[in-house]
């Protein structure tokens, strides 16, 4: 046998066993059309193109659609050079959006207004919602079964506003829609291997509550593999952990956080990807509609994730005094900002009577809410 001969059985061997490895990791998945389809909505943006990038690294993905109100042609031609499986098909303007959504089986949102993704949280919340509003119209007519992963900020009032437009469709899923607040543990995780001289693929921090810098809850004292801190690093990893965006908008004012978040989001989409093709035990953190805690419509705390989304939500476990105090000022904010959402839908309900400020108050908070709510 010659050299190319010996060549060419080795890559086919190669691609056959590719095949059969791939056929093993989707073995279990079984909706809709055989193949997998990912789509990500405002792929031409800081955040879009590096999540493309990401993603296209994925063995799991059959299809990878781009989608962007800019040309998404040459972006989509540059990823179809890159090795690997999936195939990248593009689409772009405000009429392809239904092209893009078509057989979708997991859609990422990280389309935001033009300039929108440099300013505070609070300041992005006017230009988003208008871009939601018109992402979820065409998502509930074209892909209403996909699973749908938002990454565009403010998320604590953007999903309660996706999911509401999502409702007036009638094929509003509770257990498949999830506000992307993986970057707040992927920071956590960072900062307190960093303390600890630890690698950050080791460590495990949960991160609570909303993703905003005063509703960020840091739990370190329930940090693996070592939740062994004093005081003084306590208060800076979750200074640190809260104010990235802001910190980051200082140092790069022209693109934020674009990386790190790309980043987090791609991880989330894998998972949901691992758990939709029936990988047990996959577990991710995600603002999603919950009932763990009485006041609060959306909360973000950790998920077991499954074939069809949300398999169980496990809540979080007792906090310390500080980690506690910290929540509770985080709740009033949340509830506000989930009203916010939902008046933009159009949706008045009343809320629950919320008022942390009742229940016995312990331990010191970053400050108190209580001194200065309306």
């Amino acid at each position: 046998m010659n050299f190319l001969s010996k060549l060419y059985s080795i890559c086919f061997n190669k691609a056959l066993l590719q095949r059969q490895n791939h056929k093993m990791l989707t073995k279990s998945y079984s909706t809709g059309s055989g193949l997998l389809k990912v789509t990500i909505v405002g792929a031409a943006g800081k955040v879009g193109q590096p999540l493309a990038l990401a993603l296209k690294q994925s063995p799991l993905i059959d299809e990878l659609c781009l989608h962007d109100l800019k040309p998404t042609t040459a972006l989509g031609l540059e990823l179809n050079h890159i090795d690997t499986r999936s195939k990248v098909t593009v689409y772009s303007g405000k009429d392809n959006l239904k092209l893009a959504l078509k057989n979708t089986k997991v859609l990422a949102v990280v389309a935001s207004a033009p300039g929108a993704d440099t300013l505070s949280f609070e300041k992005m919340w006017m230009p988003n919602s208008e871009v939601i509003k018109e992402i979820m119209t065409e998502v509930r007519q074209y892909c209403p079964k996909a699973l749908i992963a938002i990454a565009t900020n403010p998320i604590n009032s953007i999903m309660p506003l996706a999911s509401e437009m999502l409702k007036k469709g009638g094929i509003f899923n509770p257990n498949g829609v999830f506000g992307v607040t993986s970057v707040d543990a992927v920071r956590a995780n960072t900062f307190v291997a960093n303390v600890q001289g630890l690698e950050p693929e080791c460590v495990e921090v949960p991160v609570v509550g909303g993703h905003s810098t005063e509703t960020i809850v840091p739990l370190l004292s329930q940090a693996k593999p070592c939740a062994d801190f004093t005081n003084s690093e306590i208060e800076d990893i979750t200074a640190r952990i809260r104010m990235a965006h802001e910190d980051l908008i200082k140092l790069k004012p022209s693109e934020s956080g674009a990386l790190s978040s790309a980043f987090a989001t791609a991880r989330f989409i894998v998972s949901l990807i691992k758990a939709l093709q029936g990988q047990p035990n996959v577990i991710e953190y995600a603002y999603v509609k919950s009932s763990v805690h009485p006041y609060l419509k959306y909360l973000s705390t950790p998920l077991l994730l499954g074939m069809y989304g949300v398999q169980k939500n496990l809540g979080f476990s007792k906090m310390t005094d500080y980690e506690q105090c910290m929540f509770d000022n985080a709740v009033t904010l949340i509830a506000k900002d989930i009203k916010r959402g939902e008046h933009s839908a159009g949706v008045h309900e009343p809320g629950p009577p919320c008022d942390p400020c009742t229940p016995i108050r312990r331990g010191q908070c970053p400050y108190d809410w209580c001194n200065i709510k309306n």
